[in-house]
């Protein structure tokens, strides 16, 4: 292998022991000697930055992107920002989030130190009135309206109100999201201020506060602890914290404390249209900032089978594999007449990971296994794709009036 790269099985040694960085040279090297995609050797970041550079410049081979992102890291976002559509508040937000790989230090132990203070579940709601009283001089009622917001605080009267019906776990929820506004507000307030709009700022600060209140309901140290200990049974540890699927899945994406890591795990929530309404990714998942999301997808398949997780090895075009999680959830019926809110919520993670997770028991984690899907069509390069919509933007199209085929075009 090392005369194949034309480097010295010492130099090789240290590549593979992390002792040495991956040169632009070596990586051009193992791409044109094994047929390897670039994008497989590099760092989550940078794998991230190539997938979001294709969407610049779609039909760029992927070692030119890889070069550039080696060579010029810290151009890699003003470049994206300039040639990309303007970005939104939430996409803002969403790259800020990424940048930290969905953690927060100072926040989650700062929640997990509230939360073994206050004690048990069942002693945390009355004791995050008291400090809410004591600490912000606020007092808590909790006969808000059954179909107003769940959590309403009005600043002049000092007052929190609560909406009736809720369960322990969002009661608490609730109270410490308030309390990490009113007392750590000055913190989150700096945190937020390198983001360039107000309202990307009050976008994050109110991410922030609910990343505070997850860690006070969901206690980083004993989350990891169960998450582990039930391979990360998302339906298991719910019940142990009395939280939502969601919720909970949520949780398990921010287990990135140095020194105590859980396995890196992305997040998603979409619709039946597939519009994603929440991402977060501690990894180098790619969600497309773009045109919707690849169909084959697992994500789209829960909607069939409610109440059940669906699982899926799923191949991106880069070569990454990961294995994904799905389940349909639903909001509470408010009658006949009303809609109900349907999402379905997904979890994933690297294929080197799996073997963790109690969904990987029984599939065979073998490379080449996946199911190939990609970042959506506009983007995605695969061809002869079954369930393409929309040409890829990098490739140019060719139609053939004198061919019946399956496919309506086709991109070369």
């Amino acid at each position: 292998m090392a005369k194949r790269l034309g480097i010295s099985t010492s130099y090789l040694n240290q590549l593979e022991n992390d002792q040495r960085p991956l040169t632009v040279t070596v990586l051009m090297s193992l791409s044109q000697a094994f047929d390897t995609p670039a994008g497989f050797f590099s760092t989550d970041q940078d794998a991230r930055a190539i997938a979001q550079l294709k969407e610049v410049f779609p039909g760029t081979p992927e070692d030119q992107l890889a070069d550039l992102v080696a060579r010029y890291p810290k151009l890699i976002p003003r470049m994206v920002e300039d040639q990309s559509p303007s970005t939104s508040p939430f996409e803002e937000v969403r790259d800020f989030y990424y940048a930290t790989n969905n953690y927060f230090h100072k926040l989650d132990s700062t929640g997990e130190e509230l939360s073994l203070a206050l004690g048990p579940m069942r002693l945390r709601v009355p004791r995050l009135v008291a400090r809410l009283e004591s600490d912000a001089g606020v007092t808590v009622d909790f006969r808000g309206q059954i179909d107003g917001p769940r959590r309403h605080y009005l600043p002049p009267e000092r007052r929190l109100v609560l909406r009736t019906g809720l369960s322990d776990a969002q009661l608490a929820f609730e109270l410490s999201m308030q309390y990490a506004l009113l007392v750590h507000g000055e913190s989150i307030e700096t945190m937020a201020a390198p983001l360039s709009t107000e309202q990307a700022r009050a976008i994050a600060r109110r991410g922030l506060a609910q990343s505070f209140a997850a860690a006070v309901t969901m206690p980083y140290t004993e989350f990891l602890e169960h998450a582990e200990a039930t391979r990360y049974d998302i339906d298991l540890l719910a019940s142990r914290f009395n939280t939502s699927f969601e919720s909970t899945a949520h949780r398990m994406s921010t287990l990135q404390r140095p020194g105590a890591r859980g396995v890196p795990f992305f997040f998603v929530r979409t619709d039946r249209a597939g519009n994603i309404s929440k991402r977060a990714s501690a990894t180098a998942f790619h969600f497309a900032r773009t045109g919707g999301s690849c169909p084959l997808w697992v994500i789209h398949r829960a909607f069939e089978t409610p109440n059940r997780v669906t699982r899926q090895i799923a191949t991106m075009p880069d070569g990454r594999t990961y294995l994904w999680v799905a389940r349909q959830i639903a909001g509470a019926n408010k009658g006949f007449s009303t809609t109900r809110k349907e999402f379905a919520v997904g979890v994933g993670c690297d294929l080197d990971q799996a073997h963790r997770l109690v969904y990987s028991d029984g599939l065979d984690l073998t490379a080449g296994t996946g199911t190939p899907i990609g970042p959506g069509c506009i983007t995605c390069p695969r061809d002869k794709c079954p369930q393409r919509a929309f040409p890829f933007e990098g490739g140019t199209v060719t139609v053939d009036v004198n061919i019946g085929d399956e496919e309506p075009y086709r991109t070369k």
